[in-house]
């Protein structure tokens, strides 16, 4: 079947290309050709990786990326863009052809992080950086500000088994599980108890057009020197003469952007958000954070504008036409005149039979430029002829018959 795909050809989505469609050998590894050295960069896994490098995202991509930003419009919504420092590595640990796995967006094969990435990231961050130093002290018997710290602190563990919930904050952002020591918890004044996190934590997506050609993959090369000694689990010693085996895999470029989004109560946005850009620019996201991978900045946060009605869109872009060509079709609709400027389509019947959503916006746009009192102003116009002042006098007449108020 994988021999049959490969000459179908790459395909548009990148974790097709990786999976399905990897040149496998029989040992079901993408194979390389290192017996002629000068022949490695012609060889099946540099080819099939130069391009997956090559693939570009869709076009329809944008259309689907407004559309989810668009989404965010409650107020304790918060979105900011993540720039990439470094390269990009999420589910290294995914089966693949070349031992090195990669997540990317399931429908459009676009670079992604993981909502549950970016929540275990923060909380491991939280209890880390923030907790008391001693996390094995029970939290009544924490003194000073380490007293303070035990609302940061996230759950303990004893082997396997959940010992102690954590503090209020940790427990407010993120959730807490049911643990053993609850009851003496709710004994000392402590919430206790399973309960769901306030933050949700949306996965980050690639922002369209933020890498060049707007291809965000790229190959990049581990080499590792102890092979013997990782492929036996550290029976076999470390030495001096195993041969480097180098191994390529794919990761995002540095310098790519995706966008961060969170949503919850906005006094817990705002902590989770700064929360969040403290750890991906200290710690980084995803796999090799100890090698500089995953480290990006996060521009300001911004709060969502609340969604339009249907009328409000269509009269935002009404007005880039200006006063003049608005106000000639909204006289030539009340006058029973054919409309040809940029209200045609929504001046199409007669003031009577228009649709009231379109009624809506004629009047937002009177409304706006204050039309009424220009025809006013024409009646009152001593040098006007009677012909002008009787066309403004029935523009005024059809316009308080449409809208009795004078609008």
């Amino acid at each position: 079947m994988r021999l049959a795909l490969q000459n179908v050809g790459t395909p548009e989505h990148v974790a097709l290309a990786y999976d399905a469609w990897a040149p496998v050998g029989g040992d079901g590894k993408v194979p390389v050709d290192d017996k002629e050295p000068q022949r490695k960069p012609q060889d099946t896994r540099t080819k099939w990786l130069s391009n997956l490098e090559d693939i570009k995202v869709s076009d329809d991509y944008a259309r689907s990326f407004e559309r989810w930003k668009a989404s965010f419009s409650a107020a304790g919504d918060r979105l900011a863009e993540l720039t990439l420092a470094s390269r990009l590595l999420i589910g290294h640990g995914n089966a693949s052809a070349i031992d090195v796995g990669l997540t990317v967006h399931h429908t459009w094969g676009v670079p992604v992080i993981p909502g549950s990435a970016l929540k275990g990231l923060v909380a491991h961050y939280v209890d880390a950086t923030y907790g008391p130093a001693d996390a094995s002290k029970n939290p009544w018997e924490q003194q000073g500000d380490e007293r303070v710290r035990v609302g940061y602190q996230g759950v303990t563990w004893n082997h396997r088994r959940i010992e102690r919930g954590p503090g209020a904050i940790y427990r407010a952002l993120f959730g807490a599980p049911d643990a053993r020591d609850d009851a003496t918890m709710r004994e000392h004044g402590f919430d206790a108890g399973a309960t769901a996190g306030l933050i949700t934590f949306h996965d980050a997506l690639y922002v369209p057009g933020s890498a060049r050609d707007d291809k965000p993959f790229a190959t990049d090369v581990l080499t590792v020197h102890q092979k013997g000694y990782y492929d036996s689990s550290g029976q076999s010693a470390p030495n001096d003469y195993d041969s480097p085996n180098p191994v390529a895999f794919l990761t995002v470029r540095p310098k790519c952007r995706l966008l961060l989004a969170l949503s919850g109560p906005s006094e817990w946005t705002e902590l989770a958000a700064q929360l969040l850009a403290d750890a991906l620019e200290k710690w980084g996201v995803g796999g090799k954070t100890a090698a500089g991978y995953g480290i990006g900045t996060v521009g300001t946060w911004r709060v969502p504008e609340p969604r339009r009605s249907k009328a409000e869109q269509v009269l935002a872009e009404l007005e880039k036409h200006g006063k003049d060509a608005l106000s000639s079709d909204i006289e030539k609709w009340l006058r029973g005149e054919a409309v040809t400027g940029p209200m045609r389509n929504l001046l199409s019947a007669a003031p009577v039979a228009t649709a009231k959503e379109h009624l809506d916006v004629v009047r937002a746009i009177a409304v706006k430029f204050d039309l009424h009192a220009t025809w006013s102003n024409r009646l009152k116009n001593k040098k006007a002829d009677e012909q002008k002042k009787a066309c403004a006098r029935d523009l005024i007449d059809a316009w308080e018959r449409l809208f009795p108020t004078g609008g």
